[in-house]
Parts: C-alpha cells; sequence; structure tokens
C-alpha cells in the first residue's frame, strides 16, 4: 500500500499535496495574521463609550483610531481567508479528478491490470480527502475569528453613523 502511494506521488498525486503546501505555509499564515492583527486592533475599541471613540477618531496622539487603516485590514483578511475556504472546497474536487483521470488511462488495459492499477487511481481521492479534513479543522479555528472581525468593525461603523447623524442634526 505504502509503495502504491510513494509512487503516486511523483503523478497528480504531487499537484494536490503542491496546493496542500501553498495553502498551509503561504495562504493560512497570512490569512490568520491578517485576522489576529485586525481582531487586535478592534478589540479594544469596539465596547468604549462613544465619546472616547469619537476622541480616538479625532485624535492627533498614538491612539487615534484609523480607519481607512481597519478597512484595509479588512480588505487583506477577507482576500486571504477566501483564497483559503477557495482552495479547501478544492481539495475533494482535485481528488475526485486525479482518479478519473487515472481510470481513464486505464481503458486500453486489460481486466488484470485494471484491477491492480485500481489503488493506484484511489489514491488522489485519499490525498484530496485527506487535505480536505485538516484544513476544514484549521478553517473551524479562522473562521470565527473573521466573523467577529466583520461584526465589531460593522458595530464600530454603526455606531459612529449615529454620531454622525445626530452631530448632523444639531448643526
Amino acid at each position: 500500500m505504502l509503495k502504491i502511494i510513494a509512487t503516486n506521488l511523483l503523478g497528480y498525486d504531487l499537484l494536490i499535496i503542491m496546493v496542500a503546501l501553498i495553502n498551509g505555509f503561504y495562504i493560512y499564515p497570512r490569512a490568520k495574521r491578517s485576522s489576529i492583527q485586525l481582531r487586535d486592533h478592534l478589540q479594544p475599541k469596539v465596547y468604549v463609550p462613544i465619546d472616547l471613540l469619537m476622541e480616538r477618531i479625532r485624535g492627533k496622539n498614538d491612539k487615534k483610531m484609523d480607519l481607512n487603516a481597519m478597512k484595509s485590514m479588512r480588505s487583506d483578511e477577507i482576500h486571504f481567508y477566501s483564497i483559503f475556504t477557495s482552495i479547501n472546497s478544492a481539495f475533494p474536487m482535485l481528488g475526485m479528478l486525479g482518479t478519473i483521470i487515472s481510470l481513464l488511462g486505464m481503458l486500453d488495459l486489460s481486466q488484470q491490470e485494471v484491477a491492480l492499477n485500481f489503488t493506484v487511481a484511489l489514491t488522489s481521492t485519499l490525498w484530496g480527502l485527506i487535505f480536505a479534513l485538516v484544513f476544514k479543522a484549521i478553517d473551524a479555528a479562522l473562521g470565527p475569528i473573521v466573523e467577529q472581525n466583520q461584526e465589531n468593525l460593522k458595530l464600530i461603523l454603526e455606531r459612529l453613523d449615529q454620531v454622525s447623524r445626530i452631530e448632523d442634526a444639531h448643526a
């Protein structure tokens, strides 16, 4: 069994593993970093009194709140998280595609050769399912941070919008 898996690593299975490595070591760290950076930026500001929030927006010191920076962080977060989840959902399809490609290559083989090569064809599905499960678990940890960031940013913007309307009404 291990010999079959090792043999297939030089074929289509290598593509699935390369996509997993890119997703795990390039996309995921960037998605996580941007999510945590935004969370750390938003968390201390969400539940402060509105007058203090307005002071921080208008302020000129190191505690000044930069809405453009927060929107930019949110943009980065959405960008990398979307790529991460899209790749995650592609793993089962990549595995099935590899299996189908291998099965199509067996059309001209004898029945005995097909039986022997059928196991070889299934390794792509195995890799696709393994990586889909692993990255689904990782997504379960990252997803709530992304959702909380969205809610916190929305709450801050709604609070600022309410204050702005009140100030406009009094002006």
